[in-house]
């Protein structure tokens, strides 16, 4: 059987694909172990136009097509899924990732999917494809964790439970990857660079966070061992990948845990590899931060969101301005440079009363990250407006009082992170267009002067051009 799982296609319309789709990789490893490798699997990238995308899966003739999507890019995997069903009427269309698992029911009533599979994909996708038996041959009711198509009607079966122990997943299928196609925005250490899994989920639950995947069941974390991480940086080294980014939503969701894998990465002696991660700046001490120097960790991204405690409060954050600059700081001395993730005009809810951020609390968050770069405690930043995206409590938040500008679908099908897309109370468009301008500004004029940008992502800097005319 042959089985092609895909990215959107990239080139069509461009969004960051810095890193290939470990989800779809550790679904096609398991799936390969599941059916005992009775099926030829590919992997199809985001590096192609929707041309030679549907040209590609048109010529090898799959019986299953998996397709695994973001919000961001939903309305291009719809166009996708539409050119795939156009030339491969009899292929089985299986659709897949965060925001298929936050709005499967638009999912199927919006594109050609035969199947939409939410939360995680490993055991849902190897049963599908050991069930199969022709497109329209088979009752998938037996199937948990789906949506699929049955006498013209849609039909959901019962919640998937998560993977207890991701130890028992195999390593990605790294074999099916040209690591050379994929080029991250900051870079130490080229030319190869590669993501890996550290965990899955977070214990928080911010009201702006959309990552439905890890919240559709519980533990809302789960963590690989040390020893399994290590093996797979081994892998990695030995493919010739020199700068890995660790993958999770906080490398220190338990700060000893996160010294016991440092210490394991530094006895691997892999003085030539470099590290980047996420972390929390309320779980920081100056023992971990040495410990990432001496592991090559060159840079952490932490979410600041916002410099007011009444805001970071509101949102559900649980970290105070105070952490984060004590944190900056021991980032500092030892030598690890800081990314900080920030937001505008982040909105949310108490005692049912609506809530926002106001215009002198932008312009403080702004005051906040110039002080922080003056003092060379941060080198990066982000800056884009609070955006309600299916799966988080802001997009109920949103849809309960009446913030959208326009149709909901069209902010997650338009997003880009310099969009306007809520009604802020008392908040002229006007006036928070020209807060995204000036962050913009502040945020480009910190990337020049930190340097370690990748010449490939001159893309990012006409988006942030076209932001600025616009």
């Amino acid at each position: 059987m042959k089985i092609i799982l895909a990215d959107p296609p990239a080139l069509e319309r461009a969004y960051d694909a810095s890193y290939p789709n470990l989800g779809l990789l550790y679904i096609a490893s398991y799936t390969k172990r599941a059916v005992e490798n009775r099926s030829e699997i590919e992997y199809l990238g985001p590096r192609y136009d929707l041309k030679s995308h549907v040209a590609y899966v048109k010529q090898k003739k799959p019986e299953i097509y998996g397709i695994s999507f973001t919000s961001k890019t939903a309305s291009l995997a719809y166009e996708t899924i539409h050119a795939v069903r156009q030339n491969c009427p009899d292929v089985l269309i299986v659709s897949g990732g965060p925001h298929v698992t936050a709005m499967p029911n638009e999912v199927m009533e919006s594109s050609e999917t035969d199947i939409a599979v939410i939360g995680e994909g490993e055991i849902t996708f190897s049963e599908i494809v050991k069930s199969y038996s022709g497109k329209n041959k088979n009752n998938y009711s037996s199937i948990n964790g789906i949506l699929f198509r049955a006498n013209d009607q849609i039909q959901r079966t019962k919640p998937r439970a998560f993977v207890t122990d991701l130890d028992d997943l195999p390593m990605p299928a790294w074999d099916l990857i040209d690591f050379s196609d994929y080029k991250g925005m900051h870079l130490k250490k080229q030319p190869i660079e590669s993501s890996l899994l550290i965990s899955r989920g977070c214990p928080f639950d911010c009201a702006f966070c959309s990552n439905p995947v890890w919240k559709s069941a519980k533990p809302w974390l789960r963590h690989r061992s040390v020893e399994a991480i290590c093996e797979e940086i081994k892998y990695l080294y030995n493919r010739g990948v020199r700068e890995i980014y660790m993958s999770s939503d906080e490398l220190n969701f338990n700060e000893s845990w996160a010294q016991e894998l440092c210490r394991a990465i530094f006895n691997l002696n892999y003085r030539d590899l470099y590290f980047q991660c996420n972390m929390r700046v309320d779980k920081v001490s100056e023992e971990l931060t040495d410990l990432l120097n001496k592991i090559n960790c060159w840079l952490v991204h932490i979410g600041v969101e916002s410099a007011n405690d009444r805001v970071l409060k509101g949102i559900g954050k649980h970290i105070t301005v105070e952490q984060v600059e004590r944190a900056a700081r021991l980032f500092r001395k030892s030598n690890v440079n800081v990314f900080a993730f920030t937001m505008l005009y982040n909105v949310w809810e108490e005692d049912g009363k609506l809530c926002w951020e106001t215009n002198e609390e932008v312009d403080n968050t702004i005051r906040f990250m110039k002080k922080l770069f003056n003092q060379k405690l941060i080198q990066y930043m982000s800056w884009q407006f609070c955006t309600p995206m299916p799966g988080s409590r802001l997009y109920r938040i949103a849809e309960r009082h009446g913030l959208f500008r326009g149709d909901p679908r069209v902010v997650w099908e338009h997003f880009d992170e310099h969009t306007v897309a809520m009604k802020i109370p008392g908040v002229s468009e006007k006036q928070m267009k020209w807060k995204i301008k000036k962050g913009i500004l502040l945020k480009d004029w910190f990337m020049v002067r930190s340097g370690n940008i990748s010449l490939k992502h001159l893309w990012r800097v006409k988006e942030n051009l076209r932001a600025l005319i616009k």
